[in-house]
């Protein structure tokens, strides 16, 4: 069923785990070489259990980060959730290593193929360095995907003023890393690009490797009146 046009903002419940992921699969599809190392496999059943075991597990252990769902109705009088929105208030640079983030149980679970965990790890270690040299005190860190076939009717603004609307309450800035296509939409909520063009110096090893495309968007906190 078609969803109506009236988007709500509402937290993201376990049980929309699951659903969620698939649908955050379907967003970013195969062209993300980032998403794709971090989540191998993401478009197949496994990779997809896997997945939303891994969302379930941040949102359990993540009291500083914020987990968002935009919901519309459909015609049949139900809910559709088209988005999904994850907002961090990081109040300490995030950690530097693949390993360091994941532990080592899960750095063999997750990434049990040597080639794909050292790929992983080189990309993780480029991924955080403007992140790293962004976050002095307290910044808002953001991530967001929505729905392919439900694109374009405010669910993508809308998370993303949720969460601004959070970094401003708090006095922070905020922080996005994006891909070309999210680009417009972060603008036009007011975010501005700081780096053109993330590097990653992922070595020798990996120069044949597709890496990510993306630039690193700012919102400065608002000036204390």
């Amino acid at each position: 069923m078609a969803p109506s046009t009236d988007v709500q903002i509402a937290p993201l419940s376990d049980r929309d785990i699951p659903e969620t992921f698939r649908m955050m699969s379907l967003s970013f599809g195969t062209d993300a070489p980032f998403i794709n190392a971090y989540f191998l496999a993401h478009t197949t059943p496994a990779g997809q259990a896997s997945g939303a075991e891994r969302l379930l597990a941040w949102k359990h252990s993540a009291p500083n980060s914020q987990f968002l769902r935009a919901v519309a109705a459909s015609e049949d009088g139900g809910e559709v959730v088209i988005g999904i929105g994850i907002w961090t208030y990081m109040t300490e640079k995030p950690p530097q290593t693949l390993d360091e983030a994941e532990g080592e149980e899960g750095v063999s679970k997750y990434w049990p193929e040597d080639g794909a965990r050292e790929w992983m790890r080189a990309l993780w270690r480029e991924y955080v360095k403007p992140r790293t040299a962004a976050v002095v005190g307290a910044e808002g860190k953001g991530v967001y995907a929505v729905h392919p076939e439900y694109r374009r009717l405010g669910a993508g603004a809308a998370l993303v003023n949720a969460g601004l609307k959070a970094a401003e309450e708090k006095g922070v800035g905020a922080i996005i890393e994006s891909t070309d296509a999210g680009r417009p939409l972060y603008e036009k909520c007011g975010l501005k690009c700081e780096i053109e063009k993330m590097v990653f110096d992922v070595g020798e090893q990996f120069s044949g490797k597709k890496t990510p495309k993306l630039c690193f968007m700012v919102k400065e906190a608002a000036a204390a009146s």
